[in-house]
């Protein structure tokens, strides 16, 4: 590697870093100024669309570009919030359920662990394609459940970059405040990016056929 691609990779990687620790500032500032739980999707929305102006190598103004999503999409993303929110309550009470009740079977519970493992990866992908696509919250869940099905090598993708997270804020600190959900953004954006390639690629060679 020559000496200028080196410092041009040095150069590339402290201008992701300094790039994602400012958006995960933004992200905890304004989900505060929505006193947390309206301003949690909003923000979350708001970072997912400005990092992906930065996948597709754009370079818009960071805050201004935050600022604009995190307007837009104040109302339908509390909309959508709701119906994750109440679908994971359901599921949350379902596995309470059935963790205090002693005759119930091993398999419910362990079905009921799995399939909140599989709605947090729906979530996921319906969060990427909502900044993807306008479309309405029914086919963005829709499809997000079909991607989670079909494609399970993205979807491992996220569950390891959840992990590198957790063991990272555990144990270095400081990244937790600076880093923690702009990588996980990150994280999701590309593997959605990824599982959207293979679906293509899939149709492409349907299409041949």
């Amino acid at each position: 590697m020559q000496l200028g691609t080196f410092s041009n990779v040095v150069y590339t990687f402290c201008e992701w870093v300094a790039r994602l620790a400012y958006i995960n500032l933004l992200w905890i500032l304004f989900t505060l100024s929505g006193f947390v739980f309206f301003g949690f999707f909003p923000a979350t929305i708001a970072m997912l669309a400005t990092l992906r102006q930065f996948i597709r190598k754009n370079h818009p103004p960071v805050l201004q570009t935050f600022w604009h999503y995190y307007k837009k999409e104040f109302i339908n993303s509390n909309k959508l919030g709701l119906v994750i929110v109440a679908i994971g309550l359901i599921l949350l009470i379902n596995i309470r359920f059935l963790q205090t009740t002693n005759n119930m079977s091993t398999f419910l519970f362990y079905s009921s662990v799995i399939m909140s493992g599989i709605y947090i990866l729906i979530i996921c992908y319906t969060l990427a394609s909502y900044v993807e696509i306008e479309q309405p919250l029914g086919v963005h869940l829709k499809n997000a459940l079909l991607i989670t099905i079909s494609n399970p090598i993205p979807s491992l993708f996220i569950i390891f970059g959840f992990a590198a997270v957790y063991f990272a804020v555990t144990y270095l600190s400081g990244v937790g405040f600076f880093f923690s959900v702009s990588i996980l953004g990150l994280v999701i954006l590309s593997s959605a990016n990824l599982a959207y390639k293979n679906i293509l690629k899939k149709q492409e060679n349907l299409s041949a056929n």
